[in-house]
């Protein structure tokens, strides 16, 4: 009891923990009855997770997805937490990403402004965003800076 007191935690990663230290039927047990309790719902926890890597932590789709699996989420509950951000709001969280870390980089002429928007590329990449959603939001702020 006192693990979820500190943090919320998924039916798998909960069963991971408690195998350190007690058998397989204990385990069982008390994972089902936490579950049927409402103490632990995978559900919750992935929606929880999908808005701390996504809002918070400005991670794209594919990176919060595998951070998720890491966690013993399942891919049905992981899909289904990630669903709800939209193709537009992700656009919108690259756009903040680049205008508050690369806005005095941004759309620079000649040999150095091409390195340096692939190197904006990259890291967006490394983030978890994907090199069509870079795209558009990069074209999103070309417009707007055209107006």
């Amino acid at each position: 009891m006192h693990l979820i007191a500190a943090r919320e935690y998924g039916r798998n990663e909960l069963i991971g923990k408690l195998r350190e230290h007690y058998s397989e039927q204990t385990v069982q047990t008390v994972a089902d009855l936490m579950t049927e309790y409402g103490y632990i719902d995978d559900r919750r926890y992935a929606e929880k997770l999908a808005r701390s890597y996504i809002e918070a932590r400005g991670y794209g789709r594919s990176r919060a997805a595998s951070m998720m699996r890491q966690k013993g989420l399942e891919a049905d509950t992981i899909d289904e937490a990630l669903a709800r951000y939209s193709d537009e709001d992700i656009t919108a969280e690259i756009t903040e990403i680049i205008r508050k870390k690369y806005a005095d980089r941004l759309f620079l002429g000649g040999v150095e402004g091409k390195k340096e928007m692939q190197k904006i590329i990259a890291a967006l990449a490394r983030r978890g965003y994907s090199y069509n959603e870079i795209k558009t939001a990069l074209y999103a702020l070309e417009n707007e800076s055209q107006d």
